[in-house]
Order: C-alpha cells, then sequence, then structure tokens
C-alpha cells in the first residue's frame, strides 16, 4: 500500500491555491480580453459572484494582463482576518486598483476608496448600488469536473464528482477540500 503525504495529494492547496488553476469561463463566447476591454472603459466596476465561484481568480487574471500591457496596478485582498487598508495608502491619478473581497470593508471604508480611486475592480458577493458589473461568475458542475479532470490523470467517478459539488454547494474551494479528504 502505498502512503501518500498531504503535499502529494492533488487536491492539496497548492495545486489549485489563487491563480494556479486559470479561470475559465461559463459563457463560450466570453473572454479576458472584452472584459479588459470593459474595464479599461468604466472607472469603476465589479466582478459578483457566490464563495468560491472565481471571482479572486478573474480579478488576478485581469490584473496580470493589465500589469502585462503596462498599466500601474495596486492590488489589495480583504477576507474575515483581514479588513484593514493599509494607513499609508496613496493613489496615483492612472492607478489601477483591484479589490479583492470589497464586502468585507465597512461601509464608510468602502466609500473612501471609491472616491480616493480614480480607477477600481471589486469583487464582491452582491452587486454593489451603482456599480457596473462586469462579470458575474456561475458556478457550475462541467467546468467543476474540467477542472478536476486537469488535475488528476484518473479522476474520482463522475458520481462522485457530482456528489461533492452539490454538498459544496457549487463553492469551488469547498469541493476541493472535500476531494482532498477523499483522495
Amino acid at each position: 500500500m502505498c502512503i501518500m503525504s498531504p503535499m502529494d495529494n492533488p487536491f492539496s492547496t497548492k495545486f489549485w491555491a489563487l491563480g494556479v488553476i486559470p479561470f475559465q469561463f461559463s459563457e463560450p463566447d466570453e473572454s479576458i480580453d472584452r472584459l479588459l476591454d470593459a474595464v479599461r472603459q468604466f472607472p469603476i466596476c465589479q466582478i459578483v459572484g457566490p464563495h468560491g465561484s472565481g471571482k479572486s481568480t478573474l480579478l488576478l487574471e485581469l490584473r496580470k494582463r493589465c500589469e502585462t500591457s503596462g498599466e500601474q496596478v495596486k492590488y489589495l485582498f480583504f477576507n474575515d482576518q483581514k479588513r484593514h487598508i493599509p494607513n499609508n495608502m496613496t493613489f496615483h491619478e492612472k492607478q489601477m486598483l483591484f479589490v479583492d473581497g470589497f464586502e468585507q470593508l465597512s461601509l464608510f471604508r468602502q466609500f473612501w476608496l471609491r472616491f480616493r480611486a480614480q480607477r477600481l475592480v471589486l469583487t464582491t458577493h452582491y452587486p454593489v448600488f451603482f456599480v457596473p458589473v462586469l462579470y458575474r461568475t456561475k458556478p457550475q458542475f462541467t467546468i467543476f469536473a474540467q477542472i478536476v479532470r486537469q488535475m488528476v490523470p484518473n479522476p474520482p467517478a463522475e458520481a462522485v464528482l457530482k456528489t461533492v459539488y452539490e454538498r459544496s454547494g457549487g463553492n469551488f474551494r469547498n469541493a476541493f477540500l472535500e476531494l482532498y479528504d477523499l483522495f
């Protein structure tokens, strides 16, 4: 019997952490290029979707593409443990600010950022009023199964994947954690 170390498990976070797996659109005609064009049109826009649906992954890909094209970019990440904006934060006129977890900030800090930053791209679970929606992430089983097949040469049976996906409520992150335990 082969004992697998936790880091060799194909569902270890090192194999699916933020930025490791590219974002996959649920619509076949959608593209990063179209979203980049929209990001450049709006001074503020948002990516909306439920937990574990790929918002952060999509934001990271947009950020990388903006940096590659020479744009000035700043990235802020907020979660349950981190909800504070750095005290020494400065804003440049042409700089684009990517805020992952915007809803984690207090209402005061949300308004503060909206009025200080010239260009702003947010991730949120629910739409922020008066901010155009750039994209809505929609978890789908077919995308989840496709990602699993990319990660593992011999993936679990389709029925197992479906059960894990449904138990997670469509949250890819939670489904990967459960697959880690199963594998």
